[in-house]
C-alpha cells in the first residue's frame, strides 16, 4: 500500500518543488520509502508502505532491463503467486512481493494484462517505447487516483490534497447538485473541486507525450452475469457452495502479508462473516470496534459476541462527544471533501487509537451490496418475484418479512413509499427506505439546475440493478473512500475480501429468490458460515440506526451549524434557501418521532467544507 504522484511533462525546478509538496501531502500513505525520478515523459514520485516482502527488493519503481518501462503503483495484486506459476514458472523474480508481477505481465501482454489480475490498485505505467503513460484504477475503485490538467500539464496523485492550488480552487456545482439531489459522493469522475477529477473504477487513462488523454473501460461486470441462468432452476445449495468457494479463495489470497493484521469488527453480518472466515482458516487476528457513549447506538456487545465465538481478541475505542467539533475538523481535513455521516468520525478515531496494533486491517465493505443486505432491497426483490410467484403468496412473504427488515421507527406505509422511491429514483431515500428530502430548503437556482446524470440499470432484474447502483454509484464508492482515508492516514492498509471481482460477479449471478429466504437478507452469505461464529448475531438483519448523528446535530454541533448558516460566506453555490434551512432545522430539533438527519447533515458538512477547505475561512 503506497502513494503515487506525477507531473507530465517535467519542465524544471518549479516542478521539482511541486512534486516534493505533492508527496509531503500524502506522506502518511508511505513512510517506508520515498523516491522521485524523471524521464522525457515526466516526473514521478512514489511512497511505500511495506506490507509484502519487507526488504528493499520490493521498492519501486519496477523497471524493465533497458529502463524504458517503469511502474509505480498503490495496492495489492492478490493472485500474484498464481500468475507467477501460470506465466513465468521458469523466470527468476528479483523480489518476493506482488508488485513486480505487473511489470512482467505488461511486457508479455500489454495493457490487456488487466484482465488477468485480481486485486485493488491504482497503477501508473510509464512506457517510453510507446511514449505513453497509463493511469489505471481497479474494478471497483478500492484505491484512489486523482488528476488534473492545467496549463498543458497533467498532474496525478493518490489524494486530492496533492493537487490543490489553494488560491485558485472553485467549487464544482455539478458535484454539489448530485450530493443534494441524490446523496451521491465519489460516484463520477468529478470531485467537489471544479478542475480535479478521478480515474473511474474499471477504467484507465492513456496519456500521450503531447498531453492528449484517452479514457478506456477495461471491465464491465454485466459481461460476467448471465441472466438467462435464472431459468435453469439450480438449487439454493448450488449457489451457496459456489459462493462459499469463491469467498474462501478470496480470503486465502488476501492473506499474503508480512506484517501484523487485524479486522475492523462492527456488530453486523459483514463482520460476523469475516470473523467466521478467520475461524474457519484458524487465523487469530485482533479485532477492533468503535463504540459510542450512548449505549442505544453501541454495537460493542454484538462485536464481543462475534469475537468470542470466533476465538479472537477484541479492542474498542469510544469517541469523546465533548470533542466532536475537533474530531469533525480533523476528519474533514483528511477526507478533503464532504462526507455522508458523522459515523465516519468514529472510524477515523478507531484507527487513530490502534494504529500501532496492526498494519493490515480486514474490512467488510461491500458485504451489504453483494449480499443484498439493505432494507430497501425488499422492494426490488418483490418486483423480481412477481414473475415467479402468485401475487397473493408474494404479498404474504413481503409483509411477513417487513417487521424483520424495516427500521422500527418507520410505519409500513412510510417504508413502502420510501423504498419504492429509492429504487425508482436512487438517492431519493436512504437505504432503510426512509425519505429525507424537503425541497423547500433549496433555492430556485437549485430547482432550475440542469444535470443529466443518470444511474444505469443494465440488468433485467430489479434487484441486480439496485445492487449495481449501490456498488458503482450510491453506497460503495463513498464507503471505500472512507475506509481508505481513515486507515491510510495512519499508515494501515485496508483489505476488502468481499470485493474480489469473482465474488461480486457470482453474488449478482445468484437469482433474487435466493437473496431473501425466511425473512433473512444476505442468507447466501450467512448460511455457509453458520457453524463458525455466533449464530444469534450472524442471523440478525441490518440495524439501520447506527450512530447518534441526530443527537449530535441537535446538541453538540448545533452552535457550529448556526455559525455556518449565519456566516457571510454561507451558500457559495447558491443552492440553499437560508430561511427555509433554519425552519427545517427547527422542525428537525423538535420533532418527536422519526426524522431523517441526512439532509441536515448534507447542508452542514457542505457548508463546513466550503468555508474550511475551499475558502480556508474557518
Amino acid at each position: 500500500m503506497c502513494g503515487i504522484s506525477g507531473i507530465m511533462p517535467f519542465e524544471g525546478p518549479k516542478d521539482s518543488i511541486k512534486m516534493e509538496e505533492m508527496l509531503q501531502s500524502i506522506s502518511h500513505r508511505g513512510p517506508d520509502q520515498k523516491i522521485i525520478f524523471k524521464n522525457h515523459l515526466g516526473m514521478f514520485g512514489f511512497l511505500r508502505l511495506k506490507i509484502i516482502d519487507l526488504s528493499d527488493k520490493s521498492n519501486q519503481p519496477f523497471a524493465s532491463k533497458d529502463k524504458k518501462i517503469q511502474i509505480i503503483y498503490n495496492g495489492e495484486i492478490y493472485n500474484f503467486k498464481k500468475l507467477k506459476e501460470t506465466y513465468f514458472s521458469k523466470k527468476d523474480f528479483f523480489s518476493e512481493g506482488d508488485g513486480e508481477i505487473i511489470l512482467h505481465l505488461y511486457e508479455k501482454f500489454g495493457i490487456s494484462f488487466l484482465d488477468k489480475i485480481k486485486g485493488m490498485f491504482s497503477i501508473c505505467i510509464i512506457d517510453q517505447n510507446t511514449k505513453k503513460v497509463f493511469l489505471i484504477r481497479d474494478r471497483f475503485g478500492i484505491k484512489p487516483l486523482y488528476f488534473r490538467k492545467k496549463n498543458k500539464k497533467i498532474y496525478f496523485s493518490s489524494e486530492i490534497k496533492g493537487l490543490i492550488d489553494k488560491s485558485k480552487e472553485n467549487i464544482n456545482k455539478k458535484e454539489a447538485y448530485r450530493f443534494f439531489n441524490q446523496g451521491l459522493i465519489n460516484s463520477t469522475d468529478e470531485t467537489w473541486f471544479k478542475d480535479i477529477f478521478q480515474v473511474k473504477p474499471s477504467h484507465y487513462l492513456e496519456v500521450s507525450s503531447s498531453g492528449k488523454i484517452v479514457e478506456k473501460k477495461y471491465y464491465n461486470i454485466k459481461d460476467f452475469v448471465n441472466e438467462k441462468k435464472d431459468q435453469e432452476n439450480k438449487s439454493f445449495k448450488f449457489y451457496v457452495n459456489e459462493f462459499k468457494q469463491r469467498l474462501l479463495e478470496s480470503f486465502d489470497e488476501h492473506n499474503y502479508f508480512d506484517v501484523i493484521a487485524g479486522v475492523h469488527l462492527s456488530g453486523g453480518v459483514d463482520s460476523a462473516v469475516l470473523s467466521a472466515l478467520m475461524n474457519f482458516n484458524k487465523k487469530k487476528f485482533k479485532s477492533f470496534t468503535f463504540d459510542f457513549e450512548d449505549k442505544r447506538y453501541s454495537e460493542l456487545d454484538y462485536a464481543k459476541k462475534i469475537s468470542r465465538s470466533a476465538n479472537i481478541q477484541n479492542f474498542s475505542s469510544r469517541i469523546n462527544e465533548r470533542k466532536i467539533e475537533d474530531h469533525l475538523i480533523n476528519v474533514l481535513n483528511r477526507e478533503y471533501e464532504p462526507f455522508s455521516s458523522l459515523r465516519i468520525l468514529s472510524q477515523h478515531n478507531l484507527y487513530d487509537n490502534f494504529k500501532d496494533e496492526c498494519k493490515v486491517i480486514f474490512d467488510g465493505s461491500g458485504g451489504d451490496e453483494i449480499g443484498a443486505g439493505y432494507s430497501y432491497y425488499l422492494t426490488p426483490w418483490y418486483l423480481d418475484n412477481l414473475k415467479v410467484l402468485s401475487k397473493t403468496k408474494l404479498k404474504k412473504k413481503y409483509f411477513k418479512s417487513l417487521p424483520h427488515i424495516k427500521n422500527d421507527t418507520l410505519s409500513n406505509s412510510q417504508f413502502i413509499r420510501g423504498s419504492f422511491a429509492q429504487y425508482k429514483s436512487p438517492g431519493s431515500s436512504t437505504i432503510d427506505g426512509s425519505k429525507y428530502q424537503d425541497f423547500s430548503v433549496y433555492s430556485e437556482i437549485f430547482k432550475d439546475y440542469k444535470n443529466n446524470f443518470v444511474i444505469n440499470k443494465p440488468f433485467k432484474s430489479h434487484l441486480r440493478n439496485a445492487q449495481y447502483a449501490d456498488i458503482y454509484y450510491l453506497k460503495l464508492p463513498r464507503s471505500l473512500k472512507y475506509a481508505d482515508r481513515s486507515s491510510m492516514h495512519n499508515s494501515i492498509e485496508t483489505r476488502v475480501p468481499f470485493l474480489d471481482h469473482k465474488v461480486v460477479e457470482w453474488s449478482l449471478q445468484i437469482p433474487s429468490k435466493y437473496k431473501l429466504l425466511n425473512e433473512q437478507q444476505r442468507i447466501i452469505m450467512k448460511y455457509p458460515f453458520k457453524d463458525y461464529v455466533d449464530k444469534e448475531v450472524l442471523f440478525l438483519n441490518k440495524r439501520t440506526i447506527a450512530d447518534p448523528q441526530s443527537k449530535w446535530m441537535k446538541k453538540n454541533l448545533k452552535s457550529m451549524f448556526f455559525d455556518l448558516i449565519n456566516s457571510k460566506n454561507f451558500n457559495v453555490h447558491g443552492f440553499l434557501n437560508k430561511n427555509e434551512v433554519i425552519k427545517y432545522f427547527e422542525n428537525f430539533e423538535k420533532y418527536p418521532k422519526h426524522f431523517n438527519s441526512f439532509q441536515i447533515f448534507q447542508i452542514f458538512i457542505s457548508e463546513l467544507w466550503s468555508q474550511k477547505i475551499l475558502m480556508n475561512k474557518f
